[in-house]
């Protein structure tokens, strides 16, 4: 379930409103086909950690070398306070709205916060937490989406119909970055250890064999479940927004909050706050997290959330993203991480396929040749929709 916070989260939220503000119904396929891919390479990676034990930094690592670890430890590192930052803005505005605080306040309060949360000491009781505010975001969402009686025919035609607008691709690869985030990727076959989902190699064979098809089984009803939730959030939103703001600009916290305002008046605005501030300490806490466990995978340092210097690592990062989310245009700030998520995707997508096809690495579980197309095919699409939007 805690994957699912890469749908629920400020930047996922802020980009599919602005895309639904400014291209309606039309962009409404790039949510639905990144959605299906998305659960495609989640399952890959996290099929990658239940049968390895390790990370993919740590598999990369161990599979290329250090030198290659090194190299794509920098972009990552980037990439991943980037995306940090980004989750701690829109946690920070709605702690500033809901507080009335200053917003340099909100930062500080949404920096502690996240860092007490991640010290609760176990991944149970960390998942617990997560599952009740991604429920919350869920109820929300889904509520004033049925409260706004939106023509599902516009929604179904929108989500399975493409429309190429050149004018869109901007928007387009945001979209896709936020579902298939590279931060992310490499968490998740991080979080089936944690979640004891790996085979223990002192086993004989018949225990061993029995409990990587358990695993695996496990790990691939909750990474369907729970993303398919998060994708169907997003045709919400983007549907919300679609039909409520359409032709609008999307510059400010208030202007993300509009739809919500124009249907219910004051009352939305704290509501749809509440269901932000959810997302924002969900996503500040993962894509932390996600931060440590790439930061410590690629440079070879064995720490796992329980044990202090995973910790610590956990609260420098989080405290250099919240300096970094003092700059000025958050929300432009958050949807262009988004679009950065998507035109780097590559970088993880290729070793993660490379390694998931090793026979002698993943045995009878490696990925076949479908899958390996799917997930090939999602780098070219991000990377075309890089190139034209550069270009356009």
């Amino acid at each position: 379930m805690l994957i699912s916070v890469e749908l629920f989260d400020p930047a996922s939220i802020v980009t599919a409103t602005a895309s639904g503000a400014k291209f309606g119904f039309a962009i409404l396929w790039a949510a639905f086909y990144s959605g299906l891919l998305l659960i495609v390479m989640q399952e890959i990676s996290a099929r990658v950690g239940v049968l390895t034990g390790k990370t993919l930094a740590e598999n990369i690592r161990k599979r290329y070398g250090k030198s290659y670890a090194l190299l794509l430890f920098f972009p990552s590192l980037f990439l991943d306070l980037s995306v940090l930052t980004a989750e701690i803005i829109g946690l920070s505005m709605a702690i500033s709205f809901l507080l009335n605080v200053p917003y340099a306040l909100s930062v500080a309060l949404s920096v502690l916060l996240a860092n007490i949360l991640a010290n609760l000491g176990s991944y149970s009781r960390l998942e617990k937490v997560i599952m009740l505010l991604v429920t919350g975001i869920f109820i929300s969402y889904f509520y004033f989406f049925f409260e706004l009686n939106i023509p599902l025919s516009r929604v179904v035609v929108g989500s399975i119909v493409p429309t190429l607008d050149p004018k869109s691709f901007y928007y387009a690869e945001a979209i896709i970055g936020a579902s298939i985030m590279p931060t992310y990727l490499m968490l998740h076959s991080g979080l089936v250890y944690e979640k004891g989902w790996v085979h223990h190699h002192h086993k004989g064979i018949e225990d061993l064999i029995e409990g990587e098809q358990k695993a695996v089984r496990n790990e691939r009803v909750d990474s369907i479940f729970s993303l398919l939730m998060g994708t169907v959030l997003s045709i919400v939103i983007i549907a919300c927004a679609a039909f409520l703001i359409s032709g609008r600009e999307i510059s400010t916290y208030l202007d993300v909050a509009s739809p919500f305002y124009a249907r219910f008046g004051d009352l939305g605005l704290v509501l749809f706050s509440l269901a932000f501030g959810f997302a924002g300490i969900s996503a500040v806490m993962t894509v932390g997290l996600s931060s440590v466990y790439n930061s410590f995978g690629f440079l070879g340092i064995k720490e796992r959330m329980d044990m202090r210097g995973f910790r610590r690592a956990f609260f420098l990062w989080s405290a250099i993203a919240g300096i970094a989310s003092l700059l000025p245009n958050g929300v432009g700030i958050m949807i262009f991480t988004q679009y950065l998520n998507g035109a780097l995707l590559l970088l993880v997508v290729v070793p993660l396929v490379l390694i998931a096809r090793d026979t002698e690495l993943m045995g009878p579980h490696k990925i076949g040749t479908v899958t390996t197309m799917l997930a090939l095919a999602t780098v070219a699409i991000t990377t075309l929709l890089f190139v034209s939007s550069l270009v356009l």
